[in-house]
């Protein structure tokens, strides 16, 4: 009697840890050099959102995913900005949540303002790609073969060539 006693809070216990279990892993895609981590909140725009109106330069693709007790909106999205803040960036734009059942996901493009609060004047020119030259003219069309008609060989001669 007291063997099975012993025996029976060990799955309960076993249960109840588990219960508590989960991580999130985070996962970057570096476009450009990282800057310092940031100090202040990072803001987040759904993909939605319209994203804000200020000149930015995207410095990374950042992804999310939580498992188990970390299978939550909330915390895929915490696990998003905290790697974003670490990155030096100001904020993530076009994000996406996915909730599954044990398993979420969260990913967006992590951006760094360009100038101050108060600039919302479009980026500078050099940040944009250089305008492509113009296409060559196509050259010039050569005429299309015109075709020769000749008699069928069972045609009767012209009197004139014989």
């Amino acid at each position: 009697m007291s063997r099975a006693l012993t025996l029976a809070p060990a799955p309960v216990l076993a249960a109840l840890l588990a219960v508590g279990c989960g991580h999130s892993e985070t996962h970057v895609a570096a476009l450009r050099k990282p800057g310092p981590p940031v100090q202040h909140p990072v803001e987040l725009y759904l993909a939605e959102q319209l994203p804000p109106q200020r000149p930015m330069l995207d410095i990374a693709l950042v992804q999310a995913v939580g498992f188990g007790s970390e299978s939550n909106a909330e915390d895929v999205v915490a696990s998003l900005t905290r790697r974003a803040a670490g990155l030096g960036c100001d904020a993530v734009v076009r994000v996406y949540v996915d909730v599954g059942y044990s398993r979420a996901h969260a990913a967006g493009v992590c951006v760094r303002y360009i100038g101050d609060a108060t600039d919302t004047t479009p980026a500078s020119a050099p940040l944009l790609p250089p305008n492509k030259p113009a296409n060559p003219p196509p050259p010039p069309m050569r005429p299309a073969p015109a075709p020769r008609l000749e008699p069928f060989p069972s045609s009767p001669a012209k009197q004139g060539n014989q």
